[in-house]
């Protein structure tokens, strides 16, 4: 059996760790050549290699295997640079804030949104934002829960805001509820439904639908809720989860969509589609925002979470009976 390493402490590492070492070892797990790694940062093949010795002898243990093809991370190598990997993110997020306070703002914030929380919330929590706070800039990425989560947990992201489904991954990141939100089904104006005061399971099933796709969970609830009623929807028109997208299918034809309800009432507003007076059991977890665990948020961030809060408890305030 082979000895197991010793690692050295945390004080021999970082007196000797410098930025180039993180910088090397990020260009390595990318490209997998020392060669390559050595001309992305604008260096010797050799000073390459010797910066990677440092590194192992840093840690005590190997972290690329060498071969012909190039160099592949070892399970040391691959811990290293997905921890690298935040770490530089992070001093990006860090160098972006201070450049933000030096140009006369007082901070940036980059927020992942799923597209649940993206017609009203996060409008409303910008412009409460903008009045409190005017120095603050945020970013927006829209995206897939998965995909949200991932740049959350490389440090890309400072937060996410969207339906909290973590599961396995609770650990790795703190969560807090904004609201619970029903899910509301939709149609054009003018739609037969539109004005019916009384609608049945039966009427709705012979209607055409946008779904969302099979493995989404609110498409589950739909197709659970009508198999327990004993009927059956016709196959979708289309399947989609964009926002967007949905709302120009609805104002084309005589079709219907489940909604959240914020979204549904905001598009209501608008006089752009119409709620159905029907009220469906189709639950789906709350709204909320992710952050990482164990990171303090800065104080940019700090003060967009305040906004979150104020104007989540706003909708859920505004909810109409029953609702």
């Amino acid at each position: 059996m082979p000895a197991t390493p010793r690692i050295p402490d945390l004080r021999h590492i970082s007196g000797r760790l410098r930025l180039r070492h993180l910088d090397l070892l990020q260009a390595l797990h990318s490209l997998g050549s020392v060669h390559k790694a050595a001309a992305r940062l604008g260096m010797t093949q050799p000073a390459a290699s010797k910066l990677l010795l440092e590194l192992e002898d840093m840690f005590g243990v190997t972290l690329f295997v060498r071969s012909r093809r190039g160099i592949a991370p070892t399970a040391f190598g691959q811990a290293l640079a997905s921890k690298t990997d935040v770490l530089l993110a992070d001093l990006s997020g860090a160098r972006n804030e201070i450049a933000a306070l030096a140009a006369g703002a007082s901070g940036r914030i980059r927020v992942g949104v799923q597209p649940v929380a993206l017609p009203v919330l996060v409008p409303r929590a910008i412009q409460r934002m903008r009045a409190d706070h005017p120095g603050v800039t945020v970013m927006l990425e829209e995206g897939a829960h998965d995909t949200l989560l991932a740049s959350l947990a490389r440090g890309e992201l400072d937060c996410v805001l969207g339906r909290l489904m973590l599961g396995a991954a609770q650990a790795v990141f703190r969560t807090e509820v904004l609201y619970d939100e029903p899910i509301c089904v939709v149609a054009r104006i003018g739609h037969p439904l539109a004005k019916s005061t009384r609608i049945t399971a039966a009427a709705l099933a012979r209607q055409d639908w946008v779904l969302p796709p099979p493995e989404a969970p609110l498409r589950q609830r739909i197709d659970a809720y009508f198999a327990q009623e004993g009927q059956a929807l016709p196959a979708p028109v289309a399947e989609s989860v964009s926002l967007l997208a949905n709302e120009v299918l609805l104002r084309g034809g005589d079709m219907l969509a489940a909604m959240p309800r914020a979204v549904a009432q905001h598009y209501a507003a608008l006089g752009v589609l119409a709620i159905l007076k029907f009220k469906p059991d189709w639950s789906l977890p709350p709204v909320g925002v992710v952050q990482r665990a164990h990171v303090e948020p800065a104080p940019a961030l700090t003060r967009f979470l305040e906004a979150l809060r104020t104007e989540a408890r706003a909708l859920q305030d505004a909810a109409p009976a029953g609702q």
